[in-house]
């Protein structure tokens, strides 16, 4: 059985992908590149977990910052590129740069896919909010307290791109959005714009932030999302 993730966010946009940016910073610390994906998320955006399983880790790392690591409960296929075959393994996935005084969970917790767990900040060595989020092929030790990474010497400290685990598709909008109107879609809308306070209220700051959009995008500037600026705002 394949493990599926949800999504860590109510809204999907990367800011880096596993794997790029070869920089000193990550040869200075053992890796290939980056060893997770960060996603857009600015301070304070709500962080979900991605699966079914138990809190690790809930706690300050001298680096990461705040962090959050869940693990399976439950064994899930992993492919072994050493060997070419399939086999059973654990997974943890790991939740950094928190926000502090927001982490939700406890060591030892048990938590359900889409369950809150902390808020987005900057914690850590980081240029900005955003969401560090990683996963990890694991094997149990002899002890039930011991715990090893599948991969330890694929230069990215055992984890694998978390892409292919992922099972839904991001949010999209969908509704014309006008000034006055209020919601989950004008939270969205202001998630994608950026550089505006998430309160789900299409005042005059994000009708000002649309008309901005549409003059970059060549479109009609009337600071209304109709369905040409929809489908700019969703890609």
């Amino acid at each position: 059985m394949k493990l599926k993730l949800t999504h860590p966010l109510k809204l999907w946009k990367i800011n880096q992908s596993f794997g790029q940016n070869n920089l000193s910073w990550y040869k200075d610390i053992g890796l290939k590149g980056h060893n997770g994906i960060d996603f857009y998320a600015p301070d304070s955006t709500e962080v979900y977990a991605t699966h079914d399983g138990r809190v690790t880790f809930a706690g300050y790392d001298d680096s990461a910052g705040l962090g959050v690591v869940i693990r399976t409960t439950e064994k899930f296929d992993y492919y072994r590129p050493d060997n070419g075959v399939f086999e059973p393994a654990y997974y943890k996935t790991i939740y950094w740069h928190l926000k502090k005084d927001t982490i939700k969970v406890t060591g030892g917790q048990t938590v359900k896919a889409g369950d809150l767990i902390a808020l987005a900040d900057n914690t850590g060595r980081s240029t900005g909010a955003h969401l560090h989020f990683g996963l990890k092929p694991i094997y149990r030790g002899e002890q039930d307290w011991r715990w090893y990474n599948a991969e330890p010497n694929n230069g990215y400290s055992g984890a694998i791109d978390p892409m292919p685990f992922f099972a839904l598709e991001s949010p999209k909008l969908t509704a014309t959005l006008r000034f006055g109107d209020e919601g989950e879609q004008v939270l969205l809308l202001q998630k994608i714009l950026g550089n505006l306070i998430i309160d789900g209220d299409f005042g005059l700051k994000t009708m000002a932030r649309v008309k901005q959009f549409q003059e970059l995008k060549g479109l009609v500037v009337d600071g209304i999302v109709g369905p040409k600026t929809r489908e700019k705002l969703n890609i």
